[in-house]
């Protein structure tokens, strides 16, 4: 299914070669991973804007998030329908659904398209982790 523009469910295995230092978050329905420790590549269900590729739509093949061109990231949580992403300098971005407030920001935001920066974290994050409805840092 993944990659392949089908639709019916194919077993297969795939070889990712995923460098020391890397980080990859795997979801029921999206995979994400940082490549290189400068950027993040996502893919799967783009339901709710989990991805943060700025659209609902989903993706067969691995996009990047321009949202983080100018950002170093550290690593990335996948949560039910949305993902967290924390950066070289300890800032915490997050998007997709915001149903329960597992994004981090207004309450008046249902989801977001993109990244929005959690700017109620004061100090620097050095880990985030997802669950379902959740999100949590330290």
């Amino acid at each position: 299914m993944l990659g392949r523009s089908l639709t019916a469910m194919t077993k297969y295995y795939l070889k990712q070669d995923i460098k020391l230092g890397s980080k990859l978050g795997i979801c029921k329905r999206w995979i994400s991973s940082t490549l290189q420790r400068r950027f993040a590549a996502l893919w799967g269900n783009g339901d709710y804007g989990r991805l943060g590729l700025g659209s609902l739509e989903s993706r067969w093949r691995p996009v990047v998030c321009s949202a983080f061109e100018k950002h170093s990231l550290k690593a990335l949580a996948c949560g039910g329908a949305h993902t967290l992403f924390l950066t070289e300098t300890g800032c915490v971005y997050a998007t997709g659904l915001n149903d329960f407030g597992q994004l981090g920001i207004s309450e008046n935001i249902g989801y977001s398209l993109e990244p929005l920066r959690i700017s109620g974290l004061k100090k620097e994050v050095v880990q985030i982790s997802t669950g379902y409805h959740h999100s949590s840092a330290i």
